[in-house]
């Protein structure tokens, strides 16, 4: 499609699918004082081409005339880069919800104080914290005695009036203890739980073993809406996991604006985007190369081209802009919610796989629903109306978090009086809705950032969240619908980032 184009009349498709990066994960350095086995990016040291401070600043601007609404400082370790609290506060006072993922692990009292001060006066809408279990499973990941200074950091950003996301990763190890870390993000003072899967790329490569096995999910999505249900702590998941079915509808069935969602596939490179330190622009810093390979998901550099140059370019993120159902693979390619769905998370896909073709780690994949539970809307006008109610899509990145839903006013939030009559059974878009990234424009932004699906903008919320971040917590779970029966009006495409914040 792109390639038979020229650019100007790319540029009036993206503008009519009102392609956006609302949701974005920045990688501001590749230094990092741990060494985590499960990092995705093998952080350690600083890329030699780092974009520097003035650099960065630039792309704040960019990031601001392209209409970013939420920007995920991540690393490596954020902090680690000089003037990262600048570049926060350059962001925010644009109007960008901002936030950052750190590993907390701050040698001393002074600096984590120090940090936390600095992060509230940048003015962040709230912090991702990474514990990935009790302090005998943290320490095994993250090196001895990290757990105890992890701990002191989220003391700290608490005791600064900033909203704390604990963030889990899950692997074999900690999945027996995640009733545990639950406890653990409660009695810390954070305000959210936000969980996502170890994927088999960067480090993890190496630890393919303490992956979770695909029929682990049957267990672990059950626990998770579980505890979800059971109140005193947001729980939010990335685009890692789901799909669909009851526990999805509890999973993901409202945004940190309030605003139902539902799962309708990546969003990289249409409402989310990824940076890396040294400029390279890609659609989602989940997405990572092969061992040995280059890396076929830079789509160009911001040294040799604008940001708006590099989003607009006929052929850029093809792999979800051009995507096609006929295109999966496996179960995917055999399931009746190939369309809305889009082969799941497409960086789990990659990972695991080594194509995009089909994501192993599915709930209504695993579970065995995929070929045999009809779509509940038969007629052609029943379709037609989803497709409008439908319209807007929740799309959060897998490597980000969401802000926090309190910095949203009243005046933000969606009329929730709607028809839940047509609504999808088990919470999931009917298939003859066709959602095809070619027919319908999407909106949404990370934290659960906000995107809209040709709708005109702030005229809903579109939560674009992140697989590595968390939600933002002024969400009332309690009004989840059971078995995810979503009020089509203004179902959400659930696009977490794993590898990012929400708001929380």
């Amino acid at each position: 499609m792109a390639e038979k184009m020229d650019l100007a009349a790319y540029q009036q498709l993206v503008e009519s699918k009102d392609w956006r990066p609302r949701s974005v994960v920045w990688e501001l350095t590749l230094a990092c004082d741990l060494r985590c086995e499960h990092c995705g990016s093998r952080a350690g040291h600083v890329r030699t081409d780092e974009l520097d401070l003035d650099e960065c600043l630039g792309v704040v601007d960019e990031l601001d005339s392209l209409g970013a609404e939420l920007v995920s400082l991540s690393g490596g370790e954020p902090t680690l880069k000089k003037g990262w609290d600048q570049i926060a506060k350059a962001l925010s006072d644009r109007g960008i919800y901002t936030n950052m993922v750190t590993n907390g692990a701050y040698k001393t009292l002074e600096r984590a104080q120090d940090i936390a001060q600095r992060a509230k006066a940048a003015g962040m809408c709230n912090v991702g914290v990474s514990v990935d279990g009790t302090r005998e499973i943290h320490d095994k990941i993250r090196g001895d005695g990290n757990y105890d200074l992890t701990m002191r950091a989220i003391e700290q950003f608490c005791l600064a009036g900033i909203k704390v996301a604990m963030m889990t990763t899950v692997n074999k190890t900690n999945l027996p203890h995640l009733e545990a870390i639950r406890q653990i993000a409660i009695d810390s003072g954070a305000t959210m739980w936000r969980l996502q899967l170890s994927k088999p790329m960067g480090s993890m490569d190496d630890h393919r073993d303490n992956v979770i096995e695909p029929d682990q999910l049957l267990g672990l999505l059950p626990l998770l809406a579980r505890l979800k249900k059971m109140g005193e702590i947001k729980i939010a998941v990335g685009d890692s996991i789901g799909y669909y079915g009851p526990h999805d509808a509890v999973l993901r069935g409202l945004n940190w604006r309030g605003n139902k969602q539902v799962w309708r596939g990546c969003q990289a490179g249409m409402n989310a985007l990824g940076i890396q330190a040294n400029g390279d622009v890609k659609g989602c810093l989940s997405l990572q190369a092969m061992a040995g390979e280059n890396d076929p998901f830079v789509e160009g550099n911001i040294r040799d081209s604008s940001l708006a140059a590099i989003w607009r370019k006929p052929g850029s993120f093809a792999f979800n802009r051009e995507f096609s159902a006929d295109s999966l693979t496996g179960k995917c390619g055999k399931c009746n919610k190939a369309k809305q769905c889009r082969g799941g998370a497409r960086c789990v896909s990659s990972a695991n796989l080594g194509h995009m073709g089909e994501d192993p780690f599915c709930w209504w994949g695993v579970s065995g629903n995929y070929l045999d539970r009809p779509s509940p809307i038969k007629t052609a006008a029943a379709a037609a109306g989803l497709a409008v109610l439908l319209s807007t899509g929740m799309v959060a990145c897998e490597y980000g978090i969401e802000p926090d839903p309190d910095a949203v006013t009243k005046s933000d939030a969606v009329d929730d009086s709607v028809d839940d009559s047509t609504a999808a059974e088990y919470g999931v878009i009917p298939d003859m809705v066709d959602n095809d990234a070619t027919a319908t424009p999407d909106y949404g932004v990370m934290p659960d950032m906000v995107l809209e699906y040709g709708v005109t903008p702030d005229t809903i919320d579109d939560s674009l969240q992140m697989e590595y971040g968390v939600i933002p917590d002024a969400t009332d779970d309690a009004v989840s619908t059971d078995y995810g029966v979503l009020p089509d009006a203004d179902a959400e495409d659930s696009m977490s980032t794993d590898y990012g914040v929400p708001q929380g």
